[in-house]
């Protein structure tokens, strides 16, 4: 061996806290950006079903009267989890299909009733009245009762939140 190639494998302090930083600022860096990277994938798959919640059991619904149930959902961005309370309308009519309403009053989003008496939804705000099946009968909303998907699975009910805009006559998610 040369002097020339002695002096090129010694390793200095100075360089030996150059590699080191580098090495840990590589190693710093993947930890770090680990999360970020989970979270854009994560985004980009999403699975249909997860976005609905159970509310209730079929067997539990009575015919044609509609019956207003709580319910967890559960959401995620990026790195947090978010439990939330909801409640929907649920109506089983006479051919066993399951209808769910959003308890949101498209007008002004007061929580509307069901009166039974008179067999209508009524929002207490400002007199929307709806029939059975989220017609609009009178009252200033724009329109009728905000329908939410459902599905029975195994005589559960499941049924996909969504918050509608209100004040306007086409039922946009907001």
């Amino acid at each position: 061996m040369t002097k020339d190639s002695d002096d090129d494998l010694k390793l200095t302090r100075r360089g030996f806290m150059k590699k080191s930083s580098l090495i840990l600022g590589i190693i710093t860096g993947g930890l770090l950006g680990i999360p970020f990277i989970g979270s854009v994938l994560k985004s980009g798959i999403k699975k249909a079903s997860a976005d609905f919640s159970k509310v209730g059991l079929l067997d539990s619904i009575p015919v044609n009267k509609p019956i207003n149930i709580p319910f967890l959902t559960n959401s995620e961005d990026a790195y947090l989890n978010e439990i939330e309370m909801h409640n929907v309308w649920i109506l089983k009519n006479d051919e066993g299909n399951v209808i769910s309403y959003s308890p949101i009053c498209p007008h002004l989003g007061c929580s509307f009733n069901w009166n039974e008496r008179v067999s209508h939804f009524e929002c207490p705000c400002h007199n929307s009245i709806w029939d059975i099946s989220g017609k609009l009968l009178a009252g200033p909303s724009p329109r009728g009762l905000d329908k939410l998907p459902v599905e029975i699975r195994d005589n559960e009910i499941y049924v996909k939140w969504e918050k509608f805009r209100i004040g306007i006559p086409q039922r946009i998610n907001s």
